[in-house]
Parts: C-alpha cells; structure tokens; sequence
C-alpha cells in the first residue's frame, strides 16, 4: 500500500505539473492583457481571454491542486488575496491622486477633460462630474461643487436662464453654449 500510494501520488504530481504547465502561460498572458490591453480598441477580446484563463485556472488547474492536507490550496489561496488586493490598493490610490491633480486644474480645463456624456451621466447620478461627490443639485442656489468648486450651472448666454454648465444647448432657447457665454455666465452667478 506504500509503494501504491507513492505512485499516485507521483501521478497526481506529475498530472497537476502538466496542467499547470498550460495553465500557467494562459494566467501569465491574461495577467499582462488585464495590465496592459483591457481599456484598448480590442477590449471585448482582451476581457474573453481573460474569463478563459480564469476558468482553465479554476476549473482545470486547482481541483488538481496536490492535497498535503488542503495546506496547498490554502497558500494558493492567501497569495492570489494578496496579489488581488495589493493591486486594488494601488489602483485606488492611482485614482485618488488622479482625483486630485484634476481638481488642482482650473474650472475650464477640467470641463475640457470630462466627456460630455460622461458628465450628464454623473449628474444624472446627482453627483459631481468632477470629483464624484453627492451634489444636491435640486436646490436652485448650487451653482459650483462644494467639494471641488467646478461650476455645474451657468446661464443661458441668449435668455440668462439658469441650465447645467456642461449642456451644449440651452434647454430654454436652444441657443447654442459659446465657451465665452460659459465663462462670463461661471465668473458672474447673476448674469
């Protein structure tokens, strides 16, 4: 029963090595796809490859994983919880500091960097297209972000009705928003 139990356990071995010896590849390319191509033109592709490689680990690879106890499945499991959340980590932090070099930046060039469907989405949300922050934005005397000061409402440079800053027409007239009406309307609230 010795000399069985050792072969298994040399064929569960070498079974578990060959698996990872296709595995491995597949992670180590997703990982750099996830890195490196997933916001790119291919993104549909990139993300398929991705779950792919996922699920050859989960379902190929690690019901395959040597026993010694479950200790095996544990330390894998430690190390991808740490790998995950040290890159979470770091992406946060990548974001915040993103955060606040652009609400370092003047108002104009600010709205610049928004997409203009991006920022009616986020005001849609009732939230700053700016910094992402909870703006009461029914309440008729916000005209700027409390937490970063990027005007959110100007006036209509044709009929002075009060409409969102980032509107390219106005809902009022249909004027269209010159970026010197958008200027003078943020410097002076009363215009």
């Amino acid at each position: 029963y010795k000399k069985l139990n050792a072969e298994r356990r040399k064929v569960e071995l070498r079974v578990f090595l060959y698996r990872l010896a296709l595995t491995l590849p597949l992670l180590v390319v997703a990982g750099w796809l996830f890195v490196k191509k997933r916001k790119s033109t291919w993104w549909p592709f990139v993300w398929g490859f991705i779950f792919f490689a996922l699920f050859a680990f989960f379902v190929e690879l690690v019901p395959f994983l040597p026993s010694y106890g479950g200790y095996v499945r544990y330390v894998v499991g430690i190390i991808i919880t740490a790998l995950v959340g040290r890159y979470a980590i770091l992406a946060l932090n990548r974001y915040l500091e993103r955060q606040k070099q652009a609400e370092s930046l003047p108002d104009q060039e600010r709205r610049k960097e928004l997409g203009y469907d991006v920022a009616l989405a986020r005001l849609a949300k009732n939230v700053c297209p700016g910094c992402e922050r909870p703006v009461d934005l029914k309440n008729e005397s916000v005209d700027f972000c409390p937490h970063c000061g990027i005007g959110l409402f100007d006036r209509c440079g044709h009929c002075h009705t009060r409409k969102s800053a980032f509107s390219l027409f106005c809902h009022a007239c249909g004027t269209a928003a010159a970026p010197a009406d958008k200027g003078r309307a943020a410097a002076v609230p009363g215009a």
